[in-house]
């Protein structure tokens, strides 16, 4: 049936979002994991495999459909993560979990896969080196092995089709990738058709294979100077997509013909990269992408085909939010929808395209109210040198003069970016009546290589003016109060933070880092960044070695030019920006006669993991800020 005649009847049948809330979210409601994760319907739609959380781990509930009782359930254990979960055929389920061990808070963790027969009490355990399932085949998974190793040492991977009811025997090698630690896309029919991967020195090469087992050079950056990956196959195999980078400006989709060789152009907008890729209704090949700096918008190479009609009709159904199709029933008739936004973290639609009806099943998380929350506007501005940046303010509901304001700076900084989707961090500050600034500074993701490239060797520089310039904004808008504005950030954004009490001390009033970065000359001594050739590569890219130069753009060297309250957090196992940073920053600090305060988290690491410490930190955070910012300053 055309999507056109049932467009009403989703209109009336989409269930608003309405959780029953007991007054206004805490902070520890901001900070509670969302408790309902996946949801995969059965190829006969029978029944629905939910992940959700239970005490401090996940949990896998199998529910038939119509009676709602419980056909199995699997636990991972104690601090279990689902990473994973897909059917394989009606009545058996592929899990990949795994478990957080030892006393750490950061994630080390025990990976295991398994087969759920749902008629056997037990689930099988599956090789750890699963890959992927094979389309219309129940009875048969690939799995990756490790024969083989390249020139720079990393495994070459193989492929291999391994028969679930013999899965003690060996299985058939179908392919070899044709590099070191290489990933894979595979066609309906469970051919090895792509591989691609980086090397040690950033070096990025995709090969397309063809049925003789030959591999051929499709980009090496090397020549081109530019990434491309595949992102799907077409529904017939005969092609490709892929998604390009560009010497100027954003990524494109292409079409790559597999007979050919021929590169075609999709889709390129003239300011976003392609934020995510939208998939056919049933799931077999991109149709699309969602575009834009700010809300992000659908586009598709065929508007006029039957699934962008009927993505466009679920699109109307859920005017505030993005709404994707992540499972479906074999024959198309039942649908799981997933919708998020700016002030919904997520909610989970049972859509029976029969029936004509949406039916919620859940909100991922039913304390928060979205109505409660505050919404998140995109905005654009020039900096001082031209370049055209975006960014997301986040006012507290009501709010209409200027008022208290947060600078939030990503972490990263690099191929990384701040989104309109809900952001709990932002959610509490903006809760607790702060307008929250959020910029996505050059070296940001999602504008193309060369907004990325600009960011090279920027730290404390041209990056930070962006963060500064930002602010500056917000004040010419009537948004921040400029006598009450502070900085903070985690990671790289602690080091902005910093930095930007350094530089511009009379723009804040306080500054907060968290696993912050603070003297960029140690960076190939500290931490774990520089103990691989890669990151070595990236460090002299990004940074440089001029050590001179490292140390004028370094907080901890800075220290006497910051006047303001500082607040410094760091876990004592972070691995990736040692508490050695935390602990210099501290001492140059002290020893300027401006003493931050300091609190430091036992077995966490790079950032916060344990409920416990989270809360104890946002409550440090937001009486910081409370005494930085109730008043203006004189």
């Amino acid at each position: 049936m055309s999507c056109r005649h049932v467009l009403a009847a989703l209109l009336l049948a989409a269930v608003p979002l309405s959780p029953a809330t007991a007054g206004p979210p805490s902070t520890a409601d901001f900070l509670r994991r969302a408790e309902y994760e996946r949801v995969e319907i059965s190829p006969d739609g029978t029944a629905l495999a939910i992940a959700y959380r239970k005490d401090d781990g996940t949990v896998i509930t199998v529910l038939d459909r119509a009676s709602k009782q419980a056909l199995a359930q699997i636990d991972p254990g104690r601090r279990g993560e689902v990473t994973a979960l897909a059917w394989l055929g009606p009545r058996q389920l592929v899990i990949a979990a795994n478990r957080s061990v030892g006393p750490f808070h950061s994630p080390i963790v025990q990976p295991a896969m398994y087969l759920l027969n749902l008629a056997d009490k037990h689930p099988k355990v599956l090789p750890a080196n699963f890959l992927d399932t094979i389309e219309g085949d129940d009875h048969h998974v690939l799995a990756l092995g490790c024969s083989e190793f390249s020139e720079e040492g990393d495994c070459r991977y193989s492929v291999q089709r391994l028969d679930i009811d013999h899965l003690s025997r060996d299985g058939e090698k179908l392919a070899t990738a044709p590099l070191g630690d290489a990933r894979f896309l595979i066609d309906h029919a469970g051919k090895v058709r792509f591989a691609w991967g980086w090397s040690n020195t950033g070096r990025s090469r995709l090969f397309v294979r063809d049925d003789a087992d030959h591999w051929t050079v499709v980009n090496d950056s090397d020549a081109s100077h530019l990434s491309v990956v595949p992102v799907g196959m077409a529904r017939d195999d005969k092609s490709a997509y892929l998604i390009a980078e560009r010497t100027d400006g954003p990524d494109a989709i292409e079409r790559y013909d597999l007979a050919t060789g021929r590169r075609s152009e999709l889709l390129r907008d003239a300011v976003s990269d392609p934020l995510s890729i939208i998939f056919s209704l049933d799931g077999k090949e991109p149709i699309g992408a969602w575009f834009g700096p700010g809300r992000p918008e659908p586009r598709y190479w065929d508007a006029a085909s039957e699934d962008a009609k009927w993505r466009r009709a679920l699109d109307k159904a859920f005017p505030d939010s993005m709404a994707s199709v992540v499972s479906r029933s074999d024959d198309g008739s039942i649908m799981v929808v997933l919708t998020h936004g700016d002030r919904d973290d997520g909610s989970y639609y049972l859509f029976d395209r029969a029936a004509h009806k949406v039916s919620l099943l859940f909100h991922a998380r039913p304390w928060l109210d979205p109505a409660q929350m505050a919404p998140v506007r995109p905005f654009a501005f020039t900096a001082r040198d031209g370049l055209a940046l975006h960014g997301f303010v986040t006012r507290p509901r009501g709010a209409a003069s200027p008022g208290p304001t947060v600078v939030m700076v990503h972490g990263g900084p690099y191929y990384v970016s701040d989104d309109w989707s809900f952001d709990p961090e932002t959610q509490l500050l903006a809760a607790n009546g702060y307008n929250v600034v959020r910029v996505n500074f050059r070296g940001s993701a999602g504008f193309g290589r060369h907004f990325v490239e600009l960011g090279y060797r920027q730290w404390g520089a041209a990056m930070q003016d962006d963060v500064t310039d930002a602010t500056r904004w917000a004040i010419a808008q009537g948004i921040a109060d400029p006598r009450r504005i502070c900085i903070y950030g985690g990671s790289y954004g602690g080091y902005a933070a910093l930095m930007g009490a350094a530089r511009e001390p009379r723009l804040y009033r306080c500054a907060i880092g968290l696993a912050g970065v603070y003297d960029l000359s140690k960076m190939c001594r500290w931490g774990d960044i520089h103990r691989s050739d890669y990151g070595m590569h990236y460090l002299d890219m990004v940074l440089g070695r001029d050590k001179a130069a490292l140390l004028a753009r370094s907080p901890s060297t800075l220290a006497g030019a910051i006047t303001i309250p500082v607040l410094l957090a760091h876990g004592t196992m972070d691995g990736r920006v040692p508490m050695q940073h935390a602990k210099a920053m501290q001492s140059a600090l002290k020893k300027a006669g401006h003493p931050a305060q300091f609190v430091s988290y036992d077995w966490e690491g790079h950032g916060l993991s344990d409920p416990k410490d989270e809360q104890d930190f946002y409550g440090r955070l937001l009486a910081f800020l409370q005494s930085n910012l109730s008043a203006p300053a004189p």
